[in-house]
């Protein structure tokens, strides 16, 4: 059983390449009731996803995935001193992959670019990769109102990005897989866009014994069950119940 925990709803689009990849058996936390964490201070980014990795403890879970871009970028390494367990986060197997490259841009939320975890990240593979960063906060809630093809999503996103130069860039937020279309359309076919969540898994080749499963996944959120549902379905690409209301106090 792997435990995956998200700011929201967001972390189902790692957790769909999970599932896609591997069948996992997972439990997911989105701590509906506490986001954005992008506009939150470390401290209590921290304090958040340690109470979020404890949750999914009671559950005897194998392994944690920080499917969340601004936790992974505080709080990954305090997890896994804290845990006696396997943590992953997204933001490395996606600066390794970036790193490959001679020019990356980075979008993410306001936190997770302030933190410098990419670009840290990926000079720890090539020092000579020339990296940019870019804050996107309005891209979270245009994402979460539904407006994935919309006009306006598409003016933000040209207002946004239309100075970026790169060889690749990376989507540094659950969110942002879903605007793949549109930011494609905004940087040009020749740039390559790197999904956190796609990257994570092909860095779990190596344990691929730990991620294989039958599939289950039980979702829990800490606001609306039934907004959680509806747009997690966005999120998985299906209709899913049976979302349960927890409490982290």
């Amino acid at each position: 059983m792997i435990g995956v925990f998200d700011s929201g709803v967001g972390g189902l689009s790692v957790v769909k390449q999970l599932l896609k990849a591997f069948n996992s058996d997972i439990i997911y936390l989105g701590d509906t009731a506490r986001l954005p964490y992008g506009t939150k201070s470390k401290e209590t980014v921290l304090k958040y996803s340690i109470q979020n990795a404890e949750f999914l403890m009671r559950f005897n879970v194998d392994a944690i995935v920080v499917a969340c871009n601004t936790a992974s970028s505080v709080a990954i390494d305090v997890l896994k001193k804290k845990f006696n367990l396997p943590v992953f986060g997204v933001i490395e197997p996606a600066a390794k992959l970036a790193a490959k490259f001679e020019k990356v841009c980075v979008i993410g939320t306001t936190s997770t670019i302030q933190s410098n975890a990419y670009p840290k990240k990926i000079a720890k593979y090539n020092k000579g990769c020339r990296v940019t960063q870019r804050a996107c906060p309005l891209f979270v809630p245009l994402v979460e109102e539904g407006w994935i093809y919309d006009d306006i999503t598409y003016e933000v996103a040209k207002r946004y990005l239309y100075d970026l130069e790169c060889d690749a860039l990376i989507l540094g937020c659950t969110h942002y897989p879903l605007l793949r279309e549109i930011i494609q359309r905004v940087m040009g076919v020749g740039v390559s866009l790197i999904d956190s969540g796609e990257a994570l898994v092909k860095g779990l080749k190596d344990f691929k014994d730990l991620f294989e499963g039958s599939g289950r996944l039980n979702c829990y959120t800490t606001d609306s069950e039934e907004k959680f549902a509806k747009l997690g379905s966005m999120f998985l690409g299906k209709q899913f119940n049976g979302v349960k209301l927890v409490d982290l106090g």
